[in-house]
């Protein structure tokens, strides 16, 4: 029996498996297991307490149950001759052919969604595959009540990558807000120029932020915003449920991971269909099948609805922060991660009678959790 835990990533609050992997370290913690942070890349400002605390504690791992959880590179080599867990994701529908000798020497794997899971499955992944919704931490994104202020700003939250469909976004609000000059478009990236992948605009109601934000989360960025466009093919897509959990009324492709997320939302979030599929050919990666493209002239008649009706699109905020307070919000730091749970299947961990708090309304302990599993 041994009650620690190894986790490689990436630990810093400006991108999503960095933010996890965070969230993952300080629920597990407060469960009373041991846990090993291993950072392949560490900015300690912005980190919490909790964690820099845990960190302090860190030391080369040893022979506990190691997790990765990152996306598929050489980093994983050192640690794929030992038994581990991985966590990750991929966003079309062919996993890289590169990353299955690494995916198929894992115990098991941890991905965010339906459609992650069945895609592995699809892509030859043979060990167990585990859903494990990511998801966002209430303290950092909760409701947010929006003032009346004369025209429409519309966000788009992601790097400028072809996946994430940015030049779809602006063409589509170009078009619903031509002649507008109240409409303010912000499209907020990272990783400086690199992220921001040489876009430029000759619209001045059109903003571009590129830099890295060591606040934990960016919901300044949410507040100012009346409603939020995810037209991106995701794995999970966080911005998405940020956005709903903020009151932002959402206009979402409903496409690989995050048509996981439209299909469960229903009417509470502006679903908009691939108008299509595109080859995707990654560099250094290959082929990795298709992905949805969005649907543009659908991404413009969501908007002309919430530029007419925005009472409406207001309350239709309101109601999709609700259902992700209720029923699908999951701070990691507050609950102990879902992929801890079924983790006792697969390797033998010591996890203490400690309690841990609500669960689909029932306050419970650790070991009244698992056995429910």
């Amino acid at each position: 029996m041994i009650d620690r835990v190894s986790l490689v990533g990436e630990y810093y609050v400006h991108d999503g498996y960095a933010g996890m992997s965070e969230y993952i370290a300080v629920g597990m913690a407060r469960l009373g297991v041991q846990v090993n942070p291993v950072p392949l890349k560490l900015t300690r400002e912005g980190l919490s307490a909790d964690f820099l605390d845990i960190l302090s504690r860190s030391r080369a791992p040893g022979g506990e149950p190691l997790i990765f959880n990152s996306w598929i590179r050489p980093a994983l080599e050192p640690y794929a001759q030992r038994e581990h867990f991985i966590h990750t994701m991929w966003e079309s529908s062919r996993v890289p052919a590169s990353w299955l000798p690494w995916l198929n020497r894992a115990k098991a794997l941890m991905v965010p969604t339906r459609f992650v899971a069945d895609m592995f499955r699809a892509s030859g992944v043979t060990p167990p595959v585990e859903v494990t919704p990511d998801g966002v931490d209430p303290d950092v994104y909760h409701y947010v009540e929006r003032p009346e202020r004369e025209g429409i700003t519309t966000l788009v939250v992601g790097t400028v990558v072809p996946r994430k469909h940015v030049g779809h976004a602006i063409r589509a609000w170009q078009s619903a807000f031509d002649g507008d000059p109240a409409a303010r478009l912000i499209i907020k990236a990272r990783f400086g120029a690199m992220g921001r992948g040489g876009l430029t605009v000759d619209d001045d109601r059109i903003t571009v932020v590129d830099g890295d934000e060591t606040t934990r989360g960016i919901l300044h960025w949410y507040e100012r915003a009346d409603v939020l466009l995810a037209l991106g093919s995701e794995g999970f897509g966080l911005p998405l449920v940020e956005g709903m959990a903020t009151g932002l009324p959402a206009i979402a492709l409903s496409s690989e991971g995050q048509g996981d997320v439209c299909a469960d939302a229903g009417d509470l979030v502006l679903a908009v269909p691939p108008a299509g599929w595109e080859d995707v050919v990654e560099p250094e990666l290959g082929r990795c099948g298709v992905r949805g493209v969005p649907d543009i002239d659908q991404v413009v008649r969501h908007l002309e609805w919430v530029k007419k009706h925005r009472s409406e699109a207001r309350d239709l905020g309101r109601a999709a922060s609700e259902w992700q307070r209720v029923g699908q919000t999951r701070s990691h730091a507050r609950r102990p991660p879902p992929s801890f749970f079924w983790m006792k299947s697969y390797a033998c961990i010591v996890m203490p009678p400690v309690l841990i708090g609500q669960s689909h309304g029932t306050c419970c302990t650790a070991s009244h959790w698992t056995q429910q599993q």
